[in-house]
């Protein structure tokens, strides 16, 4: 995918479930949240994902652009890097 995407192709965003939500519950505060509060904060963000109706299209944003940081389609950092090995094998 281009790295320059036109807005028609970043369209899906304004229909992402995630909208109303702080942006905090996708993405933490810092590196120094203890794990069992970060595997709170993203249990919450992937039930809010899991009735995502553009879940497939932000997953698919993030493996492309290879986000780093986040819960986007549903996926964390380390599931989206563990998705896209499986991809390449």
């Amino acid at each position: 995918m281009d790295s320059a995407l036109s807005n028609e192709e970043l369209a899906w965003r304004e229909r992402a479930a995630c909208l109303p939500h702080p942006a905090v519950l996708f993405f933490g505060l810092d590196d120094n949240e203890p794990p069992a509060d970060r595997r709170v904060r993203e249990d919450k963000a992937k039930a809010i994902c899991g009735v995502c109706e553009v879940q497939r299209e932000c997953l698919e944003y993030a493996l492309a652009t290879r986000e780093p940081y986040g819960i986007w389609g549903g996926l964390n950092e380390v599931e989206r890097k563990q998705l896209l090995r499986g991809r390449s094998n």
